[in-house]
């Protein structure tokens, strides 16, 4: 009858709740959750409104305005040149420029 009374004492000893600064080993145990990857449908929506998004800044910039840039940028070439350059060559080049510089603006 020793160890029964032994064991029922270690029983409420357990049941007790735990001292002010004392640590239970059940808390300690859990870790913290992990961040989960989304899912894939998330991914693909995020994708999507930031093409949206992509979109709309294009779209910002008018015909006029990218003819008006192009310009701009085959005068400075001939400039450059000090306008001994063939204008249409400069117009090329301006051309693939600007569309770079809107490229990577996307």
């Amino acid at each position: 009858m020793a160890e029964n009374s032994q064991t029922s004492a270690l029983k409420k000893a357990a049941a007790k709740p735990a001292k002010a600064g004392a640590t239970d080993a059940r808390a300690e145990a859990k870790k913290p959750a992990t961040k989960k990857a989304p899912p894939a449908a998330v991914e693909k929506a995020s994708e999507q409104r930031t093409t949206e998004n992509e979109t709309a800044i294009v779209k910002l910039i008018s015909d006029e305005q990218r003819y008006r840039m192009i310009a701009e940028a085959a005068y400075f070439r001939a400039e450059s040149r000090q306008f001994k350059s063939d204008p249409v060559r400069d117009w090329i080049e301006a051309e693939r420029e600007i569309e770079t510089l809107l490229d990577e603006s996307e």
